[in-house]
């Protein structure tokens, strides 16, 4: 039977999706995290001679557009928003552009982390030790102490325990009262507020600091606006933390407006003294700099601003802009090659406008999914609990801020905060819970725990493949697929069955 070959026309409705080149080119930008971001500014303004970094040079007629001296096929005024300072004069860090976010009652004044500082924390303290005149046995216990410190600066053991601890770890066979006299040393060394025990030792040791610096005399006013400081921390600080100011006003005997200047003065205080500090050198083998700062305080205020890093203000050349409004000027006149060269102008002109765009919408972007977070995990990011960190995906970020679900995953991916002195990855504020055979949703942090817990218990002559993972995690009722076993063992550390055999 023979074949006949037809040919059938048809037609058919489809929605395609395509990104604009400056779309494509501001998805790029906003996975970038901070460092790679300002390798991509410094390669963007080698490689366009229309982008520029400072201020731009005033000139006469920068309102005139390209419309009025020749045609704008793509719509982009090169220049027209050079008198504004919007588009072509981009100040990348600027409050008034995208201001630190605050949340909470406000706060006044901040002090700024030295991020990045190549000294380690601790040879910032040993180095201090030289002021002071030590016994080998006192400089041994100092030097423990300072390896005791958390990443706040606080001494979170008591001074019997570490008495202990330097009896069988350093073989030291010192009393309570000698490790007491040399943390007191310690504690004089600075920042202010090192080696305390609690948040209120910390407050008073800054406070002490104040009023017996010999480097500044104190005034009067000054001082006695330390001494009530004192007295509230040292025999009110119950008060102090509930913001129970009127007792704290009959307590001292003192106005409602003088309480509030107080409690102003007290929260300008550090309370974690250790975090103005870099990570000890050992520690920071690689380095990460975090896009966000986010910082807290003690009556519940949470301020973040975006980490600006060495990213410079940007905007499009005068010279360029100059030189196309010359050259559109006589469009009759021009010749083959000052018609390449306008066009060559014009391109890189708006090459350059659409990169400050895109890093202007990256800016945006980066600010409100951090702000959404900030506000639905507002309880985990005061106290640092994971057992005050509500459910968050990524679906209830993008609700909040107005963005979808993809950018918000391109935001968190590859990012990470700096959250009162420690890096936090952002997809350490989010917690997902799996349903168990009954349907009660279980934490996240729960299900590595049993993972963790099976490969403990493993005979590691003959260790559990993942397949054998899931099928024993779903007699404890929880139901988990192969790749997401996979996923948690690879987060987690847990190598794969075969490097784990033996």
């Amino acid at each position: 039977m023979s074949q006949r070959l037809t040919q059938i026309q048809t037609q058919k409705t489809e929605q395609q999706l395509r990104l604009s080149q400056q779309q494509l080119q501001a998805v790029r930008l906003l996975e970038m995290p901070i460092a790679e971001f300002e390798q991509q500014v410094k390669k963007e303004l080698v490689d366009n001679p229309a982008l520029e970094e400072g201020a731009p040079e005033e000139r006469d007629n920068v309102g005139e557009s390209v419309d009025e001296l020749g045609n704008n096929d793509t719509g982009i005024d090169p220049y027209s928003d050079m008198d504004n300072e919007n588009i072509a004069n981009l100040s990348m860090y600027s409050d008034d552009d995208l201001p630190v976010y605050t949340s909470g009652s406000g706060v006044t004044e901040r002090n700024e982390l030295p991020l990045g500082d190549s000294g380690s924390f601790i040879e910032y303290l040993e180095s201090q030790m030289m002021n002071y005149d030590l016994s080998e046995e006192e400089e041994k216990m100092l030097r423990y102490l300072i390896g005791s410190l958390d990443n706040r600066g606080f001494i979170d053991r008591s001074i019997a325990t570490i008495t202990d601890e330097l009896a069988f770890k350093e073989y030291l066979y010192v009393s309570e009262q000698e490790v007491e006299r040399v943390l007191h040393i310690l504690q004089s060394f600075d920042p202010a507020g090192i080696g305390a025990r609690s948040t209120q030792e910390c407050l008073l040791l800054q406070i002490d600091r104040q009023l017996d610096n010999e480097e500044k005399t104190v005034s009067d006013l000054k001082k006695r606006i330390l001494l009530l400081e004192r007295e509230i921390i040292a025999h009110h600080y119950d008060l102090f933390i509930n913001k129970n100011k009127e007792r704290l006003k009959n307590k001292l005997g003192i106005s409602s407006i003088q309480v509030d200047a107080l409690f102003e003065e007290i929260r300008k205080l550090n309370v974690n003294p250790g975090f103005a500090l870099s990570e000890s050198t050992a520690d920071r083998v690689q380095t990460q700099i975090p896009d966000f700062i986010v910082e807290t305080d003690p009556e519940g205020n949470i301020e973040m601003r975006l980490n600006g890093g060495e990213v410079p203000r940007l905007h499009v050349s005068g010279d360029y802009i100059h030189q196309l409004r010359v050259l559109q000027s006589r469009p009759s006149k021009l010749t083959r090659s000052e018609k390449e060269g306008m066009a060559y102008t014009r391109q890189k002109i708006e090459a350059a406008q659409m990169f400050i765009e895109s890093v202007k919408q990256r800016r945006r972007t980066l600010y409100e999914t951090m702000k959404a977070i900030i506000d639905l995990q507002r309880t985990f990011i005061l106290t640092k609990d994971e057992d005050d960190k509500v459910r968050l995906v990524l679906e209830d970020v993008a609700k909040r801020s107005g963005y979808d679900v993809s950018t918000i995953s391109r935001v968190c991916n590859s990012k990470c905060a700096l959250l009162d002195g420690r890096i936090y990855p952002l997809s350490e504020f989010f917690k997902l819970t799996r349903k168990n055979a009954v349907g009660e949703e279980i934490d996240g942090r729960r299900v590595r725990e049993m993972l963790q817990e099976l490969v403990d218990t493993e005979d590691k002559m003959n260790p559990y493949s993942d397949d054998r993972l899931v099928e024993l995690m779903k007699q404890k009722g929880v139901t988990l697929a192969r790749r997401t076993v996979a996923k948690y063992r690879a987060e987690m550390g847990i190598p794969a069955v075969n490097s784990r055999r033996g």
